[in-house]
């Protein structure tokens, strides 16, 4: 099928080939409704006009826009640092976007649209479907993702090694005597959370170990619920209980510590747990998180490099890539040892089994 041009949504939206052309301009002479319109005429039929085209016509805009899904997000901030340190250097500006789950990629792509202000975008991931943002890349806008849920997608995309961290966490429990680890899961319709799964019980094997799945409990990211699952491990019979768990995120961490607590136990002597991300209050709690770090400002660096060179210079016209040969970067993780990993406890012996003392 041919690609669509402004003569074909001009017929489709029944407006002229001017209106068409005013509405991508984001011109006030057209009224709102005819706008709301005319851009779901090009949302149904997935027409998105020539970027390179627009920008060589207009000068290059020498704008990025980078889309994130809220400021709060915890490892937004260090993205933006790496985002920043490659673009101040380029001349290149930023444009940021917000797109939380109740402000969906549809609004946002409707303002890219009919601004034609950016040369090319930054997204960090999240719940949202990632489609619309593939189908702005295939149409010739470039598209880099900062991918933090490690989603299965045909973009460029730059991602920590979840599977490689979750060994390297699992190592230092196991290095410190433990064998009776419990894994608080993240949300794990997200490959990164399925990757850290795989990396605990692949640990375990390896050291002659069989998961028990009382020790697997869903937290799905949900402080109150990580709380109550956290319960129920400490809850356990003290030859049963959890000397160690992972959980699949810091905060996900700090809900097991505070579960901890309320069940009169200390960490690190009674129960070490160690987190994965090394946000910025790790450092703060106490005691301080043992966690595995992601180089989030060292991935906001590359996705912003890779997206420069996919933008390419002001005078030249990007060609669309290849589907198959789409860049994904997996850079590597970090073990940040504090203080809420310890030894296995001292009442404890190896397969959770209560040691005993011989008497004379």
């Amino acid at each position: 099928m041919a690609k669509l041009t402004i003569r074909d949504i001009a017929a489709l939206s029944g407006v002229s080939k001017s209106t068409v052309s005013l509405v991508l301009n984001n011109s006030p002479k057209v009224d709102p409704a005819t706008r709301r319109h005319v851009l779901a005429v090009m949302r149904r039929n997935r027409y998105v006009p020539s970027f390179a085209a627009t920008a060589l016509a207009k000068g290059s805009t020498r704008l990025i826009g980078m889309v994130v899904p809220g400021l709060s997000w915890h490892m937004v901030a260090s993205i933006n640092i790496g985002v920043a340190a490659v673009t101040e250097r380029s001349g290149f500006d930023i444009i940021l976007y917000t797109a939380t789950n109740d402000r969906d990629y549809g609004s946002l792509i409707d303002r890219i649209l009919t601004s034609s202000m950016v040369s090319g975008l930054l997204v960090v991931s999240h719940e949202q479907p990632l489609e619309p943002l593939v189908q702005l890349h295939s149409d010739g806008l470039p598209v880099v993702l900062v991918n933090t849920i490690d989603a299965d997608v045909a973009l460029p995309s730059v991602t920590a090694d979840n599977y490689d961290g979750a060994l390297t966490a699992m190592d230092h429990l196991l290095q410190l005597g433990h064998e009776r680890i419990a894994c608080v899961q993240g949300r794990m319709v997200y490959r990164c959370c399925q990757d850290r799964y795989r990396g605990y019980l692949d640990a375990l094997r390896s050291a002659g170990i069989q998961p028990d799945p009382e020790l697997t409990k869903p937290g799905d990211f949900l402080p109150e619920q990580i709380r109550a699952r956290s319960r129920e491990l400490f809850a356990l019979p003290p030859d049963q209980r959890p000397t160690a768990v992972f959980a699949h995120s810091d905060v996900t961490a700090y809900a097991v510590m505070t579960a901890a607590a309320e069940a009169g136990l200390r960490v690190p002597e009674d129960v070490s747990v160690i987190g994965f991300d090394d946000i910025e209050s790790a450092a703060q709690i106490r005691p301080p998180l043992t966690t595995i770090q992601q180089p989030f400002v060292d991935m906001g660096k590359r996705a912003a490099e890779m997206l420069l060179e996919a933008i390419g210079p002001a005078d030249d016209v990007p060609e669309e890539e290849p589907a198959d040969e789409r860049p994904r970067l997996v850079m590597p993780t970090s073990l940040i040892v504090r203080a809420s990993c310890g030894p296995v406890p001292v009442t404890r012996s190896p397969r959770g089994r209560s040691q005993t003392t011989s008497k004379a």
